[in-house]
């Protein structure tokens, strides 16, 4: 193996010769703009495992004897990317007063949103038989050109197989205007979920091609700090409007405070599916026992979000939670502590 790297990088060289530099020098990793240092091809893992496994070119500093030296990419930090790629995606916004930001009293069954309000939110739909039968019985958020965030328990039924498309750009689901809809290619299921359980309920849905970019359809900001959100969040889905009643035809929306932990806890007793209770780190309660507003009225995967107020990006949402399960207190699996794993899914160029 040494011997073959050895080899790729002399044929290299002789087409593309870089500044002599030495180990440890920086440099700047040009395929995904970002710092890095000169490293031995053998002690840089990503930059290796680039040239072995994808045929990939290395960016050279020089060598050390006869081993190559390349320009190796810093590890990144969690939520770093995410953070580039929240301010990346709100500059497609042309007019702030298309989103309306509009936060609505606490509501049963929610309200209607604005067209542009919500441009992340996605239907996940399932075929089973006919062509004609496709059920929408999941919901999602846009986070990149190409992926979904929804609920793992989404991506795995044993009744309706796993998802084939996504909806998005509409806020009625009989809306034929600006409506994207579009096959999905893989399900990505967290490695550590299993379906008995109700911990790392969370999984990216990656679509066949990237979405057209609209005011109609945009992605979403990932929360990446876990102190927030503060007080209250934004449940937003086509969920139940009443107990017994089918799906509304109509995105809807409802602010639901966040509960305290020690409430939460007390609600969520050690069970076989739930066999440490909830863990502040991966769930987030939200809603009152005394008001029943928290009671899964959105489908599963929808998210939970905070309007985007970190710094001058517009019409941008962050998204907080996963709607997972819950009575009284709905459960939402809490997105920061997934963001290192949702990032080298999503964006794994920008990763080492």
């Amino acid at each position: 193996m040494h011997k073959f790297l050895i080899i790729i990088v002399n044929v290299i060289l002789v087409k593309n010769i870089y500044p002599q530099r030495i180990i440890g020098n920086s440099c700047t990793h040009e395929r995904s703009n970002s710092p890095g240092v000169c490293k031995l091809l053998t002690h840089c893992k990503r930059i290796r495992d680039e040239v072995v496994f994808s045929y990939e070119l290395p960016q050279t500093c020089g060598f050390q004897g006869t081993q190559p030296i390349v320009c190796c990419p810093n590890p990144r930090q969690p939520g770093s990317i995410s953070e580039t790629k929240c301010r990346e995606y709100s500059s497609h916004t042309k007019e702030e007063q298309l989103c309306g930001h509009n936060i609505v009293k606490r509501v049963l069954g929610g309200i209607p949103i604005g067209r542009t309000e919500f441009p992340h939110m996605a239907m996940i739909g399932f075929q089973t038989g006919s062509s004609d039968n496709l059920r929408w019985l999941c919901e999602g958020s846009l986070i990149s050109e190409q992926y979904i965030l929804t609920a793992a328990d989404c991506l795995i039924s044993e009744t309706d197989g796993e998802p084939t498309v996504v909806l998005l750009g509409v806020t009625n689901l009989n809306d034929t205007n600006k409506r994207q809809e579009i096959k999905i290619v893989t399900n990505v299921v967290h490695p550590e979920y299993k379906n008995v359980s109700r911990y790392h309920d969370i999984g990216l849905v990656k679509l066949e091609k990237p979405i057209e970019m609209s005011s109609y359809v945009r992605p979403a900001c990932l929360n990446t700090h876990f102190d927030s959100p503060v007080g209250a969040a934004v449940a937003t889905g086509w969920g139940l409007t009443h107990y017994a009643e089918n799906n509304s035809e109509h995105l809807l929306k409802v602010t639901l405070d966040i509960a305290k932990y020690d409430l939460c806890k007390k609600n969520y007793e050690v069970t076989s599916n739930l066999s440490r209770g909830i863990i502040n780190d991966m769930h987030i309660c939200t809603g009152r026992d005394e008001d029943r507003t928290g009671i899964c009225q959105t489908c599963a995967g929808g998210p939970l979000q905070i309007y985007h107020n970190n710094d001058p990006t517009l019409c941008m949402y962050d998204i907080v939670g996963v709607t997972s399960f819950g009575r009284g207190c709905s459960i939402n699996t809490r997105v920061s502590h997934y963001i290192k794993w949702i990032e080298d899914v999503v964006w794994p160029e920008s990763g080492q």
